[in-house]
């Protein structure tokens, strides 16, 4: 219906509850035998002391994530400071999602460690975009647009990605860029493409 070539889950963990992730595999497996969807199983290491985030992602790829994303230090939640750096310094780390007013120095990290930084379409986390996108920009770093779904009215169409990333303040020039190859150069980089 919404044409994805793949669907991530990535459901929210912390230290209490990482055990998750071998859930999600086997929900993920079982999608794969019996629907015609490419689903990628990883984890959203959320709200976890910035001191673990690296422990938490390096268990979260043991548990067989093949994605791993840090929740962002988004205007709209209290996350702890200092968790969009520890996540952008992170191997393991792909996607820094909502982050907020990320500064310049996290950006030129996330650069330099293929982490990905994401605009969100998901309401509150998205009022961060301009600033991520001008950001991202002003660096080189590489952006996606996700949705941050915890329901199946969350999910988008490429249309309206396209006008998250638009709305953002992306040249029309680099959305197809954002929308379509950053994506997949994360999934080839993991040997999912």
């Amino acid at each position: 219906m919404l044409d994805h070539e793949a669907v991530a889950i990535t459901d929210h963990v912390d230290a209490s509850n990482i055990d998750c992730v071998g859930r999600i595999i086997k929900a993920v497996t079982d999608i794969r035998d019996n629907w015609d969807i490419e689903v990628v199983p990883g984890a959203e290491i959320t709200h976890a002391p910035s001191e673990i985030i690296e422990k938490l992602a390096d268990q979260a790829k043991n548990l067989g994530a093949e994605i791993v994303v840090v929740h962002g230090e988004t205007i709209v939640e209290p996350v702890i400071e200092g968790t969009n750096l520890k996540a952008v310094n992170c191997p393991e780390v792909d996607i820094l999602a909502h982050p907020g007013l990320i500064t310049v120095e996290e950006a030129e990290i996330a650069k330099e460690n293929d982490v990905a930084l994401e605009l969100s379409s998901r309401r509150g986390h998205c009022l961060g975009n301009g600033h991520v996108a001008r950001v991202a920009m002003e660096v080189g770093a590489d952006l996606v647009v996700d949705t941050d779904t915890h329901m199946p009215e969350d999910l988008i169409s490429y249309e309206t990605a396209y006008k998250v990333a638009l709305g953002a303040g992306l040249p029309k020039k680099e959305i197809e860029k954002v929308l379509k190859d950053n994506p997949t150069k994360i999934l080839k980089r993991k040997g999912i493409l």
